[in-house]
């Protein structure tokens, strides 16, 4: 509970009147004039420390109202917890967020409780609450239900040595619910009464989330775990950052798909752009990709697929005949609810300098996928905002089969330095997609990439990132959605389900002359050999900046 404003106790002081020169102790003067009277000084109230103030984070204020829906506005509840009644308007600091898990009488609710709950802890950001209960009625049942949840955090705080003061500040926020979940009064009851599912959340912003699946990949398969839930907040802290700093991000807008509602996944949009002297004077470019999908707690119909948007070169009467790949996304495992991100594109600026109409192929997955209907946003944003000026962006290589012929037929790419550059790099987006037996390629692998700039060599490879158990999980500060119904924790070799791709750099200023010809090669492989399998999804492009 937040403190009450405490009461002041204000002194008043007695006004002594001096008498007259005559000797007459009567006198009518009222003292000095009331505007001139001193003001007793009174500190202004200042709550006690919490999280936010722990943390340095923005508050923002509950909002009343709400609906009881998947993505609504949360309205106000009232939980009842072995520590009392909490009340979510009186408890609302404005900088958490609220995850509820609920056992339920199923193989995956059994899992659940089979697990610990340290993750919360130990994985978790500080700035989160957890509610942990069961959709069970009978009060014994419940009783025995949390007993056994809050024995393993209390011998999780002995194994992992958690300090008093941590055990303290965590017992605040992990709450367990003494009433059946779906009866807690208020917006969450609801809620959990028309869908009853095993994971939820309240994100920063006061929405309700679907947080989705608790698995993880364990021993060979999936395992129900209780911690995963602990990865959702860092996702909210940096979808709450990300809307924040857009709002006050000085920047052009230009939207491509205004919020449409649709089941395509090839999708072509056109924008008029600024003309080309006003282009000249924007260095930045960012690709905003907003996705909504609120359908049942798997049924978003995606795997791991690889998204793009892609600039379109007219041929005739074809506004697309050629493209060139300006971002790349792979698509969360069948996660319901929101993601966005904001892909930086600035290097590839140059590809659209003319300005006015631009078409775009927006790549949300192969067609053959399920249909499933979401709601789209995606803008362009251009700015000044950088110390480089992008002169030239020139396509130089792509990806294909990752097989013995990937490397055949790969002719050196020879193009003229612009003069005035100050800057040359090869940039790069590149992820490897399916595998084979035996070495889990190219997906799982260390694939190894080439590059020479006039002769001299430059290497980009993944080693030591495939594998690690749950390095994409671990990325979910970074916009990882979390949740997914998939293999999604593990880190791949360069890419995460539910996250852009990385545009990788090499700085090759070194290796050429502005003005004059320069001369790149690119191989790739795998193990100090030729590829074996899968596919690499490759855009490999010349940048010269000044």
């Amino acid at each position: 509970m937040r403190p009450s404003l405490p009461l002041l106790l204000l002194a008043c002081a007695a006004l002594v009147a001096c008498g007259d020169d005559d000797g007459d102790t009567t006198s009518t003067d009222a003292g000095p004039d009331p505007v001139d009277m001193p003001t007793p000084e009174v500190d202004a109230f200042v709550p006690d420390p919490d999280v936010c103030d722990e943390l340095d984070l923005a508050r923002e204020p509950f909002e009343a109202g709400g609906a009881a829906v998947m993505g609504g506005l949360a309205g106000d509840f009232t939980v009842q917890t072995t520590e009392g009644a909490w009340v979510f308007s009186e408890e609302h600091s404005g900088c958490e967020s609220y995850v509820f898990v609920t056992y339920g009488p199923t193989d995956y609710g059994n899992g659940l409780w089979a697990s610990v709950p340290d993750g919360l802890y130990l994985d978790g950001p500080r700035n989160a609450h957890y509610f942990i209960g069961t959709y069970e009625t009978d009060p014994a049942a419940i009783t025995a239900r949390l007993a056994t949840m809050q024995a393993a955090l209390d011998e999780g705080f002995d194994f992992h040595g958690v300090s008093e003061a941590d055990r303290a500040f965590w017992r605040e926020h992990i709450h367990f619910v003494n009433q059946p979940m779906n009866e807690i009064d208020g917006s969450v009851g609801t809620l959990l009464t028309a869908t009853p599912v095993f994971a939820m959340a309240i994100d920063r912003a006061q929405h309700f989330d679907p947080l989705g699946s608790l698995f993880e990949v364990r021993g060979g398969g999936f395992q129900p775990n209780l911690g995963m839930a602990a990865y959702g907040p860092h996702w909210f802290n940096y979808l709450y950052d990300l809307e924040v700093g857009l709002d006050g991000a000085d920047a052009m807008v230009f939207p491509l798909m205004p919020g449409e509602t649709l089941t395509d996944r090839i999708i072509e949009r056109s924008v008029t752009l600024p003309d080309a002297s006003t282009m000249a004077g924007f260095d930045t470019l960012e690709l905003d990709v907003q996705v909504h999908c609120f359908l049942d707690p798997a049924g978003c119909s995606e795997w791991d697929r690889i998204a793009h948007i892609f600039l379109c070169i007219a041929e005739g009467d074809d506004a697309c005949a050629e493209t060139r790949e300006l971002v790349r996304w792979i698509t969360p495992y069948s996660r319901p609810g929101r993601r966005r991100w904001v892909m930086d594109a600035s290097s590839l600026l140059p590809l659209m300098s003319e300005g006015g109409d631009q078409t775009f192929r927006i790549v949300m997955g192969p067609e053959w996928e399920e249909a499933t209907e979401r709601e789209i946003t995606i803008s362009l944003r251009l700015a000044d905002r950088r110390d480089e000026q992008p002169l030239a962006a020139e396509l130089a290589f792509t990806g294909g089969n990752f097989d013995a012929t990937y490397n055949e037929g790969r002719d050196p790419y020879v193009t003229t330095i612009p003069a005035g550059a100050t800057k040359v790099e090869l940039v790069a987006i590149i992820s490897g997609h399916g595998q084979t037996d035996g070495d889990n390629c190219a997906e799982w692998c260390n694939h190894v990439h080439t590059f020479t700039a006039n002769g001299n060599e430059h290497v980009l490879d993944f080693e030591g990132q495939a594998g690690q158990a749950k390095g994409c999980a671990e990325r979910s500060a970074e916009g990882v959605v979390p949740g997914q119904w998939g293999n999604w924790a593990p880190l791949r070799a360069g890419w995460c389900p539910g996250l852009p791709v990385e545009m990788l750099r090499i700085d090759v200023t070194a290796d050429v002359t502005p003005g004059e010809e320069a001369t790149f090669t690119y191989t790739g492989g795998f193990d100090g050999g030729e590829p074996r399998g899968g596919t690499m999804s490759l855009s490999a492009y010349v940048v010269a900046s000044e």
